[in-house]
């Protein structure tokens, strides 16, 4: 019976070492990686620049979704004169007396949330599509996704208060 159970566990070993002892779990900082998907080879520092501008580009997007879903939010409460402005305190029952009143236009609420609903997908995807990046243990990735959401934080409150003009 140890025999078998030794000859198992040699098989096992020897599979998972052949199959996956190929990834990092440590930071590495390299132009040679895999990222996402087994056909986005990364070889050469150009095409690591253009990956982590592209990632730049992703979690700046990222963050406008969070910032947009509050906005929306602020909206929906403000046509129901409930809120001025949302904020992470918003009592889940103020929302539902707003919708429960006969105020504003229930319609517009229900197209809001689901435009929320839809927005709230998106960012989940992406927000999990970025941390598998970050899991590729690659430094550079993981300052990119880092350096990106404290700038695109930055910005989107900067247009949240007004301070740019994107919202009109």
């Amino acid at each position: 019976f140890t025999w078998s159970v030794n000859v198992f566990n040699l098989l096992i070993r020897s599979y998972y070492t052949a199959n996956y002892s190929k990834m990092d779990m440590t930071f590495y900082f390299s132009s040679n990686l895999t990222l996402l998907f087994q056909s986005w080879n990364i070889s050469s520092a150009g095409q690591l620049v253009g990956a982590l501008v592209g990632i730049f580009i992703v979690v700046l997007f990222y963050e406008g979704l969070k910032m947009t879903r509050e906005v929306l939010l602020g909206v929906t409460l403000k046509k129901n004169g409930r809120l001025s402005a949302p904020n992470s305190t918003t009592p889940l029952l103020t929302i539902q007396q707003a919708y429960k009143s006969n105020s504003g236009p229930r319609f517009a609420i229900v197209l809001i949330h689901l435009l929320q609903f839809g927005l709230r997908i998106v960012e989940v995807g992406l927000a999990y599509l970025l941390m598998l990046a970050v899991m590729t243990f690659n430094g550079w990735l993981f300052l990119t996704v880092v350096l990106g959401a404290a700038v695109g934080y930055f910005i989107s409150n900067l247009v949240r208060w007004g301070c740019l003009p994107l919202l009109g």
